[in-house]
């Protein structure tokens, strides 16, 4: 059985310093912990926050979109028709 990948926009804060930084990002993923993962993982590499200054709300922090709905330029060239499975 298949898998489904889907796209979830991610946003919150990290902190640097005494200073809130906005964040905002847009990752594909199978679960919403694989796409938290990816954001600690990435914001972590880029930026040398600790995982414990990144903060996303649990509420609305993490929201699954439509390939539509994207804004991120590495998934505004996918079509629609590519995350549906072939039966």
């Amino acid at each position: 059985m298949a898998s489904l990948v889907k796209i979830y926009q991610v946003s919150g804060f990290y902190l640097k310093g005494k200073t809130k930084i906005p964040l905002f990002m847009e990752c594909r993923g199978v679960k919403e912990t694989d796409v938290l993962e990816k954001v600690y993982s990435e914001i972590g590499s880029r930026h040398k926050v600790k995982r414990e200054n990144i903060l996303i709300s649990k509420k609305d922090g993490i929201k699954e979109i439509s390939i539509d709905n994207a804004k991120t330029l590495q998934f505004i060239d996918i079509d629609s028709d590519d995350f549906k499975l072939n039966q």
